[in-house]
C-alpha cells in the first residue's frame, strides 16, 4: 500500500512539473505578444538578426565606353551596363555604399532588402558622361575610388575623351552633390605596372624594408586625402587596393590615415557582420565584357 501511494505521488510530482513549465512558456509567450512595447520587441528582433551575416555582393567596374570595339576585360558598354542595373532593380536588390557599411557596424542601422554595392575604379571620365545618367534615371547609388593624380591632371588641362582622361574635380563634386555617388582613394599615383624603380600599386618591393614601403605609401595615400578634403571638403573612409596588390605591412598605415574599409577582389560574397575587422579586404566580382552582372550573381549564389 505504502509503495503503490508513493508512486502515486512521485507521478503527481511529475505532472505538476510539466503543467507548471507548459504555464510559463503560455504565460511568456502571452507577455510578449501582448505586454512588451513594440519597439522592444523590434530592438529583440534586430539583435538577433544582428547576428547573422549578411550576404552582400559587390560589383567591380572600371571604364564604361560608347564603342563596343573597345570593350574587354576592363571595359563595358553604357548599354551593358544598363542591362546590369535594370536587372538588379527588378530582381529587388538595393545599392548601398561604404556609409551604410559604416552605418550598420557601428550602429546597427539596417540596410535594404538584398543590398548590393556597385563600385567604379579609377575614375575615368566616361563613368561621368555614361554611368552618372544612369545612375539619375534608376535612382541607383554607386562607390568610384579615384587615382587623385589623374584628376588633379585632367582638371589642369581640360583635356576630354572618354577613351583615357579621368573626371575633373568639377564633376566630381557635382556628381557628390546628387547623393547618388560616394568617392573613395585608389591612391594618388600609385596606379602604376611593375618596372624598375617602380612599385605595383600599392605593394611591397622586393628587398623593400618595411620603413621605406610604409613611408612610401604613406606619402603618397595621405596626399590623396589632403587632396580630396581640399577640393571636396570630403575624406575618404575607404582605401580601394590598385591592381589588388595587397601587404599586410600596408595595414597599420591605412588606420593611420583614418581608413575604416578597404576593397580588394579575390571574386566572392562579401559576408557583413557588425564586427569592425569585416570591412577589411572587402572582396568584389569583377564585371568583364561578355559576362553580365546576372550571370556573376547566380553563379555565386549556387556556390
Amino acid at each position: 500500500m505504502g509503495s503503490a501511494l508513493l508512486t502515486v505521488l512521485k507521478r503527481l510530482a511529475r505532472l505538476g512539473v510539466l503543467l507548471a513549465v507548459t504555464a510559463g512558456v503560455v504565460w511568456g509567450a502571452w507577455y510578449v505578444e501582448f505586454r512588451l512595447a513594440p519597439e522592444t520587441i523590434a530592438a529583440i528582433t534586430t539583435g538577433e538578426a544582428a547576428q547573422r551575416p549578411i550576404d552582400l555582393p559587390v560589383l567591380m567596374y572600371h571604364g564604361v565606353n560608347s564603342r563596343e570595339s573597345r570593350a574587354g576585360d576592363y571595359v563595358i558598354t553604357p548599354e551593358a551596363l544598363r542591362q546590369d542595373l535594370v536587372w538588379l532593380k527588378k530582381n529587388g536588390y538595393h545599392t548601398v555604399v561604404i556609409q551604410d557599411l559604416l552605418d550598420y557596424v557601428d550602429h546597427g542601422t539596417p540596410l535594404p532588402e538584398k543590398p548590393v554595392m556597385i563600385t567604379f575604379d579609377d575614375g575615368y571620365y566616361n563613368n561621368y558622361l555614361n554611368v552618372f545618367p544612369l545612375l539619375e534615371e534608376l535612382e541607383m547609388k554607386a562607390v568610384i575610388s579615384i587615382i587623385v593624380g589623374e584628376t588633379d591632371k585632367y582638371t589642369e588641362s581640360g583635356e576630354v575623351s572618354e577613351n583615357y582622361t579621368h573626371m575633373t574635380w568639377e564633376e566630381i563634386n557635382e556628381m557628390m552633390e546628387s547623393g547618388l555617388v560616394e568617392f573613395q582613394n585608389h591612391s594618388y599615383n600609385l596606379h602604376k605596372v611593375t618596372g624598375q624603380g617602380v612599385r605595383k600599386g600599392a605593394g611591397k618591393n622586393k628587398g623593400e624594408s618595411t620603413e621605406a614601403y610604409q613611408a612610401a605609401i604613406r606619402e603618397d595615400i595621405s596626399r590623396a586625402q589632403a587632396r580630396f578634403s581640399e577640393m571636396t571638403g570630403w575624406t575618404p573612409t575607404a582605401f580601394t587596393y590598385p591592381f589588388g596588390a595587397i601587404s599586410e605591412e600596408s595595414y597599420p598605415v591605412l588606420e593611420e590615415l583614418g581608413f575604416r574599409a578597404t576593397l580588394d577582389v579575390q571574386g566572392r560574397v562579401f559576408r557583413l557582420t557588425r564586427d569592425p575587422a569585416c570591412l577589411q579586404r572587402i572582396p568584389r566580382f569583377n564585371r568583364p565584357w561578355g559576362t553580365t552582372a546576372q550571370e556573376i550573381l547566380e553563379k555565386a549564389a549556387k556556390g
